[in-house]
């Protein structure tokens, strides 16, 4: 693993002196493209790894936490407007996106622009460390993607060795015929420096879930190592975008024509149990998250949220591409405040709301302070070829009109927009 433990000093201050500026970004003709991990080649994988664990192993001036902490922090605290969380009078959610008292990034329209705009800011800071790498997707229908991604080259490997309580009783890690436990060796394990801060690693109630990456892989209710394609496929034969929306997600919605759909945990609700692990009762009810992947709110924790979560908007381009492009496809109104197409979206969103903290902690102290003029709303979102200058390896090639910029650097990670000009391949402070 010492290919791994590379370190990138001067990468890492370049990184941290970007973020108290502002900049311009550049977009290319040629579009970078986001490839399928099982196509990756064994120094893309290493190079993503290595980037990865830069953001982690960097702390910017200012800020108490890493630059991969600070995209955690910002989805943990996307459901502090949804849940009654805030435990100090001070702390207190304000602003139109408290008012609508939902989750900023899930359960609503927004959940597919919001996490391809955090996706990007993420890619662009990657893109910092090494201007060749894209967050590449997990197509989790493939039977055989599952272990490309957790093997020991890329984000692997499962976990082993655990065990979980619950309702007082002490539960075998093994789980019939699956696996789990803390991931003990690999990049990403507490040996090699990957150790969490227990008060970002919360659920939704705010409980800590400690220290350690922690995976149960094909446990029963999810015993494959894929999903089904089927269910993919019945979500990009919808024609309304909020039909589309719930089927990507993978929740139970009554849909545009008034039929109930009562299917729950597949497509991307059923990817993180895959994953994380998930436990239901006797009712087929749900009732333990097992892994750092089905604690929703600090998922990020986990790398594979990222490829993962690249899965799920190039469905969504695909589906954009499949005849459904532009604002027309797109709720102008009707949604909670957040979600709307010209609605801000927090975080970025020029100041105008703040989330209620998420568990006993002052996580909205956490967040990285964004610039006043930073605001995205869905519509922004749409046109990823022209916004991000990004395509997917199953999409036809499509040249987005010049832009010379993407709009202006904020500060702290979800501000940072690549500092790299893609014609020259180098990291560029301006």
């Amino acid at each position: 693993m010492k290919i791994f433990q590379k370190t990138f000093t001067i990468l890492a201050v370049s990184i941290t002196a970007g973020l108290n500026i502002f900049g311009t970004r550049s977009i290319a003709a040629d579009l970078a493209v986001r490839k399928n991990v099982v196509d990756l080649t064994s120094q893309e994988k290493t190079a993503f790894v290595s980037a990865v664990k830069t953001l982690f192993n960097t702390t910017p001036e200012g800020s108490t936490i890493n630059l991969y902490e600070q995209f955690v922090v910002t989805h943990v605290e996307s459901m502090g407007f949804g849940m009654s969380t805030h435990h100090h009078e001070e702390d207190t959610a304000y602003g139109p996106a408290a008012e609508a008292g939902v989750d900023a990034a899930h359960g609503n329209a927004g959940f597919l622009p919001w996490h391809r705009e955090l996706l990007s800011r993420f890619e662009n800071l990657l893109q910092s460390v090494d201007p060749t790498v894209t967050i590449p997707y997990w197509d989790w229908t493939d039977p055989e993607a599952l272990d490309i991604v957790l093997a020991d080259d890329f984000l692997g490997p499962r976990g082993q060795g655990g065990t979980f309580t619950f309702n007082g009783q002490t539960i075998d890690a093994g789980l019939g015929t699956s696996a789990g436990g803390p991931v003990q060796s690999g990049p990403f394990s507490e040996a090699e420096g990957w150790v969490l801060k227990s008060e970002i690693n919360v659920d939704m109630f705010g409980n800590s879930r400690g220290t350690s990456l922690v995976r149960f892989t094909q446990t029963p209710a999810f015993s494959n190592s894929y999903l089904p394609k089927e269910d993919i496929e019945f979500a990009l034969s919808q024609d309304n975008y909020t039909d589309f929306r719930h089927a990507l997600e993978g929740e139970p919605y009554t849909d545009s024509q008034g039929n109930y759909i009562s299917k729950n945990f597949y497509n991307h609700n059923g990817a993180h149990p895959l994953i994380g692990g998930l436990l239901f009762n006797e009712n087929n009810e749900p009732v333990a998250a097992l892994g750092t992947m089905t604690t929703v709110t600090s998922s990020p924790y986990d790398p594979v949220f990222w490829v993962l979560h690249s899965n799920v908007d190039r469905l969504w381009a695909e589906w954009q591409d499949n005849g459904h492009t532009g604002t027309a496809y797109y709720p102008a109104e009707g949604q909670p405040y957040g979600h709307n197409l010209n609605d801000r979206m927090w975080p970025w969103d020029g100041g105008q709301s703040r989330p209620g903290n998420v568990g006993s902690g002052h996580l909205v102290d956490l967040l990285p302070v964004l610039a006043s003029d930073d605001i995205v709303t869905p519509a922004d979102t749409l046109d990823f070829r022209k916004r991000y200058g990004y395509t997917y390896d199953t999409l036809q090639t499509k040249i987005p009109e010049h832009n010379s910029t993407s709009g202006l650097l904020g500060l702290g990670a979800l501000g940072a927009g690549s500092l790299l000009k893609r014609k020259q391949k180098q990291i560029t402070l301006s």
